[in-house]
């Protein structure tokens, strides 16, 4: 049993980074094999103005980070300065499914870290393999030419996912 629990654990790192789902039957495999995704959310300061993170828990002391090592940081503006109302939550959550099922229709696997919300703005925040960002940048593209709301397009190499480690030092001190 004891060699049953390890060969689980050494499986997982692989297995736990994909968003995407190619067939029903995988879908059920993987349903069983990866722990139900949950997200803690964080409030935080940024230019003295209260924002928001709800951030992805199903990577905290993830191991295989460098083989994700493109960071993906889809910026999308809102109507108003302050906190979204519902509609404008709305309309991100629409447009942020949208992204992520496009994306995850032409890409292998990848993080879905979580978001962020800013006066003015959102941010969807993704880990992709690196070869994989041209697929990301015509998808990205195509939504954006129908989708004024997007603003930025951004990736950058952050093999130790710097940009979102202080969300998850802040999870853990959090539990």
């Amino acid at each position: 049993m004891l060699k049953f629990y390890l060969l689980l654990l050494c499986l997982f790192p692989l297995i736990s980074c994909s968003q995407n789902k190619k067939s029903e039957a995988s879908a059920e495999t993987n349903d069983k094999l990866l722990p139900q995704q949950s997200f803690t959310s964080l409030k935080f300061e940024a230019e003295g103005e209260l924002c928001i993170a709800l951030i992805n828990n199903r990577y905290i002391g993830f191991q295989e980070k460098s083989k994700f090592s493109l960071s993906l940081f889809i910026m999308v503006n809102t109507i108003g300065k302050n906190n979204p109302d519902e509609k404008e939550t709305e309309i991100f959550n629409t447009l942020q499914t949208e992204i992520i099922s496009e994306l995850s229709k032409v890409l292998g696997n990848y993080c879905y870290v979580g978001t962020t919300t800013m006066p003015g703005y959102r941010d969807i925040l993704l880990y992709i393999k690196p070869e994989e960002r041209e697929k990301a940048i015509e998808i990205l593209n195509k939504i954006k030419e129908q989708n004024s709301r997007i603003n930025t397009i951004s990736f950058e190499e952050d093999t130790d996912w710097e940009a979102v480690a202080s969300f998850y030092e802040a999870i853990s001190v959090k539990n």
